[in-house]
């Protein structure tokens, strides 16, 4: 029986740390511009909510404070096409990314950027990942409750810049943004 208890209260308190949120299918594959502006909205609150966020970046307040300009000129374009942006069509999250953050030494390749000063992760950074057939890059502008961060990056879905959460799992570097 108190196998069956602790099995019980153990079951409960795993269901109630998730939040609607996360428990949503993370690939909805129709897009409207009414979800994109609610999904910016949502994404905002729980970076608001997230005790872990606050907690996790506390050692970082330098790295927050100077990485704030760069999530505020990408939350900009949130929603726009490479056109609307001003770079090219084809493989431009980097070419986006270079615009935001005015860097240098950087090229269309997303993974170029892991030449970049190697930084702890934080508000500001720029994270590279993985995926078939080479790579993404974008600029983190929080953390959900679980730790992974909130990126803003282009020719993501629907070919627009986005803000939405990856996992920890398929980041690769966190790097500098200049």
């Amino acid at each position: 029986m108190r196998n069956l208890n602790t099995a019980l209260v153990g079951a409960a308190i795993l269901a109630l740390s998730f939040s609607a949120a996360e428990a949503r299918p993370r690939h909805h594959h129709h897009r409207h511009a009414h979800h994109r502006v609610v999904e910016r909205v949502a994404v905002r609150q729980h970076v608001q909510e997230s005790s872990f966020a606050d907690s996790f970046s506390s050692g970082f307040q330098s790295g927050i404070s100077a990485g704030v300009g760069v999530v505020d000129r990408a939350r900009q374009f949130i929603g726009a096409t490479a056109h609307e942006v001003g770079v090219r069509s084809t493989l431009w999250c980097s070419a986006f990314l270079r615009k935001v953050t005015g860097a240098s030494g950087v090229n269309d390749r997303a993974l170029s950027w892991e030449n970049k000063q190697r930084i702890a992760p934080q508000v500001g950074a720029v994270v590279t990942m993985g995926r078939r057939g080479g790579g993404h890059v974008g600029v983190v502008s929080g953390f959900t409750k679980s730790g992974d961060p909130i990126v803003i990056s282009g020719n993501s879905r629907g070919h627009r810049v986005t803000e939405m959460p990856y996992p920890r799992s398929r980041i690769r570097a966190w790097v500098s943004p200049t």
